[in-house]
């Protein structure tokens, strides 16, 4: 993530403030772990992700250094997405196998494509606050 933060040269264009992003990567991270017990509470904590974040604006480079823009929502989105691709060919080629997958290989259930995304979500909020925190430290 740091990587491609860097690679892309990436801006956020009104991110929402530590005090709502903090507790919300908190609650997704804590959904990982508790909806064993608990409800499952991915989708609404991904409706709060895109409230809180829609308007929020990624400005990325893209190649020829051209500057593209993408809502922060979409953006996770289709890195989740890349991500359950790259697990569907993982799995294909055998780098792992999960249960239903035994017998003969079948695609990865839909629902990893909402695991994987709020995960890129939590990734993403923790690097973003970091940066934000060492932009602070530099003034």
């Amino acid at each position: 993530m740091i990587q491609a933060w860097r690679r892309l040269d990436l801006e956020l264009v009104g991110w929402p403030r530590p005090r709502v992003v903090v507790p919300l990567g908190a609650a997704i991270y804590a959904n990982f772990f508790a909806h064993h017990v608990l409800p499952d509470l991915r989708w609404v904590l991904a409706a709060a992700v895109v409230a809180v974040a829609w308007r929020t604006e990624i400005r990325f480079q893209a190649i020829r250094g051209r500057v593209r823009t993408m809502r922060a929502p979409v953006a996770f989105f289709c890195i989740g997405l890349f991500v359950w691709f790259a697990e569907n060919i993982a799995t294909f080629f055998g780098a792992w196998v999960y249960p239903h997958q035994k017998g003969a290989w079948s695609p990865v259930h839909l629902m990893k494509l909402s695991s994987w995304a709020l995960l890129v979500i939590v990734t993403f909020l923790i690097v973003a606050e970091l940066r934000r925190l060492k932009d602070r430290r530099k003034r």
